[in-house]
């Protein structure tokens, strides 16, 4: 595993909000699943990024994924 995915993974407070890249790893996807969860509607970036933008993710969200069966 990647020494900086290993460090996010293992922070004892992590960010409020997150990256692409971030939310990728905390997912157990890669940056470009997320982009295509996106498209499909099954998750909504913070804000309204252009769509060559940087997306940012609140991370409290992605907790709540994780953890939902059905998604």
């Amino acid at each position: 595993m990647n020494k900086d995915v290993e460090r996010f993974l293992n922070l004892q407070n992590p960010p409020g909000r997150v990256t692409k890249e971030q939310a990728a790893w905390k997912l157990g996807f890669t940056p470009d699943e997320i982009t295509v969860l996106i498209a499909k509607n099954l998750l909504k970036p913070l804000g309204h990024p252009a769509h060559n933008g940087q997306k940012y993710f609140l991370n409290s969200t992605l907790e709540d994924l994780r953890r939902d069966e059905k998604w």
